[in-house]
Parts: C-alpha cells; sequence; structure tokens
C-alpha cells in the first residue's frame, strides 16, 4: 500500500515485469504464480502452502477468491493459478532488508529458479505474487505483489489491485494527509480496497478484507454490465432522475453506475455516481449511502494526461465528519440524491453537457440560441454575416418584403426565420451544417468510459459484459453468430451436454464459458482479439 508503486509505474524495462498480465479488460482465469521464500537464517515458515490455497484461490473459504468474485460480478478469477515454494534464499534476513524492492524481488525469483530441487521459472506474462518469511516489505506493480508471509485478505487485495492496474483512490479533501510521502487526499476513500491504508473492513477466516472496489475501478476493468451503465445526457436530456441499484445488490433493478461527463475537452473527464448497502463485504461501512467520485487522467510531470485515471471521492466539506457528498454543483453539474431504499438509490442529475460540442466544434450562434456546431471558421463568417445584413438587404424591400435580399444573396435559412441575406454558398454551408448537427453536437454521446476504443475501433459486445476493441467487421460477424447460435448446436446435445456443436463448428471461446458455436476461424479471431484487447484502447 506504500507510495512506491507510483514509482513503479516508470520502471517499465524491468525484465521481469509482466505483458499480458497487465491487459485489460480482465475476464475469466487470470493466473497468478505464487513464490513462497525464506531467508537463510528464518527457520522453518509457520505457514505452509495449503494455507495460501485457501487464502488466495480456493472458493468457499472466505478467502480472497469470494471476494473478487463477488466484487467483479463473477468476471475474475484466478483459475490455473500456481503456488510454489517454500524457496531458500541465499541471503540472511539482514541482507535481504537492506536490498532495493526490484532486488527483494528478484533474489526471490533467482532462488526459485536456481533451487537443487522443484526449481520454478515463473512465466512470461502472467501475473506474480512474492512471499517471504519472515515480513520485510509490502508493495504492488502493474503485475504483481511483494507481501509478508502474514498477510490478510485486505493487503492482497491492495497490492492485487496494483497488480492488475489500478491506482490508489483520493478524496477531494484538501487536509486529509495519509503521511507525511503521500499526495493530498491519497488514501481517503474507506469505501475502496485502494485506500486500505484507511479502508472499511470485513472479518474473514484470513484477516480483514476491504469493503469493496469502488465503480470507476469496475468500471477500468470492464467487470460493469454495458446495459447497467447510464451516461447521463447521452440521451440529449439535459436533467433526468435515475434509480441506482446498490452496487453489492445487483440483483436489484437500475444502474449499476451512472457516469457524468463535463469536459468536451477530455471525455475521460467526469463524475460518477454509484450506491452502497451496509451489508457482505461493506458490513464494515458506517451505513448505506451514495458516492460521487470524480475521475480524471493522471498527469506526468509536464502535466500531460497518461494513460491511468484517478478517482477522488467528493466529500462534504461543510460537514465536520466530512461524510460523502450527498449534492454537488461544479463543472456545470448539478447532483442531488433525492432518496435511498432498500438496494435502491434515487438520485437526479442536471449537466449542459448534451448541449456541447464535439472538441473541434464551437456553437454557430447565427442568433444567441443557435447552438449547432459548426467549425471555429463557420461561426466567424456567421457573425460577419449578421454584421452586414442591413447592407445586403434591398433598399425599400422588394418582392419578399423589407427582408428582400440584394441580387447575389439569398436568406441564410439557418433556422425558421433566418432572413440575414448571405452569398448562396452559405445558405449551403448551413443547411449542411444543420444535417450534421447530430454527428457534431452533444459531447456526452461519446463519453464511452475508460473502456473506449482507438478510432478504428469498436466494441465486439458478444455479451453484455464484452468490451474487447475489434474492427466492425467483426463485431458484425459476433452479432451474427449469436443470432446464429442455436441453429449450430447439435440437436439432442453431444459429449459436451447441450451446447455440443454440429459437426464443423467449435464454442467461440470469446470469454469462459463462451459456447457460441463458430467456425473455427471465429474462435482463433477471438482469441487474437482479446490479445489485442489492451493495445486498442485509447487509453491503454
Amino acid at each position: 500500500m506504500m507510495r512506491w508503486f507510483a514509482m513503479a509505474l516508470l520502471i517499465v524495462a524491468s525484465s521481469w515485469l509482466a505483458t499480458e498480465a497487465t491487459a485489460r479488460p480482465f475476464r475469466g482465469s487470470t493466473p497468478i504464480h505464487v513464490v513462497l521464500c525464506r531467508t537463510s537464517d528464518a527457520g522453518t515458515p509457520p505457514r505452509d502452502v495449503n494455507h495460501y490455497r485457501n487464502l488466495l484461490f480456493n472458493a468457499g473459504t472466505g478467502g480472497l477468491a469470494d471476494w473478487w468474485h463477488d466484487i467483479s460480478y463473477g468476471n475474475f478469477d484466478n483459475g490455473g493459478s500456481q503456488i510454489h515454494g517454500w524457496y531458500a534464499m541465499s541471503r540472511t534476513t539482514a541482507q535481504y532488508q537492506a536490498l532495493g524492492r526490484w532486488d527483494k524481488v528478484n533474489a526471490c525469483l533467482d532462488a526459485a529458479r536456481t533451487a537443487p530441487s522443484g526449481a520454478f521459472t515463473v512465466p512470461d506474462g502472467v501475473i506474480r505474487y512474492v512471499v517471504t518469511f519472515p515480513s520485510v516489505d509490502l508493495f504492488g506493480w502493474t503485475g504483481g505483489a511483494f507481501l509478508p508471509f502474514d498477510f490478510d485478505v485486505g493487503a492482497v487485495a491492495h497490492e492485487g489491485g496494483h497488480g492488475i492496474g489500478l491506482d490508489h483512490s483520493f478524496s477531494n479533501d484538501p487536509n486529509y494527509r495519509n503521511a507525511d510521502w503521500a499526495a493530498v487526499g491519497e488514501y481517503d476513500d474507506p469505501w475502496d480496497a485502494m485506500s486500505w491504508a484507511n479502508s472499511f473492513r470485513a472479518s474473514t477466516p484470513f484477516g480483514d478484507a476491504p469493503a469493496s472496489l469502488i465503480m470507476p475501478h469496475l468500471d477500468r476493468l470492464g467487470w460493469l454490465p454495458r446495459s447497467r451503465i447510464v451516461v447521463h445526457g447521452a440521451s440529449g436530456a439535459a436533467e433526468a432522475t435515475y434509480t441506482i441499484a446498490a452496487s453489492n445488490h445487483p440483483e436489484a433493478a437500475g444502474a449499476l453506475l451512472v457516469r457524468v461527463p463535463y469536459d468536451p475537452g477530455d471525455l475521460f473527464r467526469y463524475y460518477t455516481i454509484e450506491f452502497r448497502r451496509r451489508d457482505h463485504w461493506s458490513a464494515g461501512i458506517p451505513a448505506d449511502t451514495v458516492l460521487i467520485h470524480e475521475v480524471k487522467r493522471n498527469r506526468d510531470g509536464s502535466g500531460s494526461p497518461t494513460g491511468s485515471q484517478i478517482a477522488w471521492l467528493q466529500r462534504d466539506l461543510s460537514r465536520a465528519d466530512k461524510a460523502p457528498a450527498q449534492t454537488l454543483n461544479a463543472n456545470g453539474v448539478t447532483i442531488t440524491v433525492l432518496g435511498m431504499s432498500g438496494n435502491q438509490a434515487t438520485v437526479r442529475v442536471r449537466s449542459a453537457m448534451s448541449d456541447r460540442c464535439l472538441q473541434g466544434f464551437v456553437w454557430r450562434e447565427a442568433r444567441p440560441s443557435d447552438h449547432v456546431c459548426v467549425p471555429g471558421a463557420e461561426r466567424t463568417d456567421t457573425r460577419n454575416e449578421n454584421a452586414q445584413a442591413d447592407a445586403r438587404r434591398q433598399p425599400g424591400g422588394g418582392p419578399f418584403g423589407p427582408d428582400t435580399c440584394r441580387q447575389g444573396f439569398v436568406w441564410r435559412e439557418a433556422f425558421a426565420g433566418d432572413h440575414v441575406c448571405v452569398p448562396p454558398a452559405s445558405r449551403t454551408r448551413a443547411q449542411a451544417s444543420n444535417a450534421a448537427a447530430g454527428q457534431r453536437g452533444n459531447a456526452a454521446r461519446v463519453s464511452y468510459g475508460p473502456n473506449t476504443c482507438k478510432q478504428g475501433f469498436v466494441w465486439r459486445e458478444a455479451d453484455d459484459f464484452d468490451w474487447v476493441c475489434v474492427t466492425p467487421a467483426i463485431r458484425q460477424q459476433t452479432h451474427d453468430e449469436n443470432a446464429q447460435a442455436g441453429a449450430r448446436r447439435q440437436p439432442g446435445g453431444g459429449p459436451f451436454g447441450p451446447d455440443t456443436c454440429r459437426q464443423g463448428f467449435v464454442w467461440r471461446e470469446a470469454f469462459l464459458n463462451d459456447h457460441v458455436c463458430v467456425p473455427p476461424a471465429s474462435r482463433t479471431n477471438a482469441h487474437n482479439d482479446n490479445g489485442q484487447a489492451a493495445a486498442r484502447l485509447a487509453i491503454p
């Protein structure tokens, strides 16, 4: 949980840093290799491999596997994970403690690789956890975690969160400092595992567990169903009231996440709204509550946005306890919690984003209420045309009344009753801009969240959780394959049960238990697209 993680992101040249393990969205089996190491003078470790299997990977034990299953809505599991060791290192405890952090990791991996018996080399591209006896350090990086032998569920959930690319969560409290080395607001979201140094807790047979992950993290990891995310303003409505289901009660009706974009120049800046009930993993929170977060892209030393996003809990700083804000009025957004009842909350949101232009366009403003989005040069021309309106009318009027234009000019007709006289080309341009208004306006419409695809790619959408970016042709093919699924199954089933495919077809396997029957080439395409998923994201 230490702030070293922020520095770890910069050390990308390390030869053992995971590759495939950093890809997202994470779905299905994500193998983790755990390497257990002891120093030369440490004696016999007090916990065996079976303890760590139950703590980390075995379902039904109340440990990490159950926590991840529930938090991710069943999308994340560690099937295929392995535990190796204990391996004896050549260094004493004092010598090991004196090493730098990367050297500590490598010393354990080297001990496993060169062990006289049972030697093991961690495969490339997997997540790795290094566990040491005695305890010497605790930290995480994108692709792994370093843990003491006596870690609890909360510590490994937090450091393992770093392992799959999550950063710390923050609050907007300018006076909160968790430690003298921490940034302002860092760790000040007790509802989130990525603030484990300051998190509400639930008891497990393996120590405490965090309350949950907040929705901005679940959204980033691709663990939210598309149909349960609402983007405010995307429909064109400036104001709307939403029913939100508790994140820990997805069986309830309503959105699980409301995303409220507010910056047309950076669609990765937005507010999120979620609801949390005080039960199960969140039994330790003070009360049922709505959580509002501001999500912004992290920035490097020069101020340029990076690939990571930071979530900032919005606290009510006017209250002595600084409880989560239940109203917000900032950045042109108003959010008001109307009430909570059982597993649902009701929230009203208002934003001007639906009336904002996409980046590169501005309001035409042929009149004050003219919000048709046009290139900047067209707005300038429109203003000049308005200024020349009187000079371009026929003196004394004419067959079209006092607004009759001089020869060579026509009414612009950017809107009904627009009788400003312009060259015919300007009227044609105004008509074209009106026709294109739907593609240039309402920036909320194209606020697609953290899994936005690069230009030229779209979501595959094999099911409601499928955020993998593919070509438009593959998405159409996937849609067609879903429609033909029933016809391609073997009537009456077969050796693989009711989903047995007819001869010539195989399961697509775009994700775990994807049993849609497709030609073998489609399964190969799905595997290849999954491998390319991270590289096709707008912010990898």
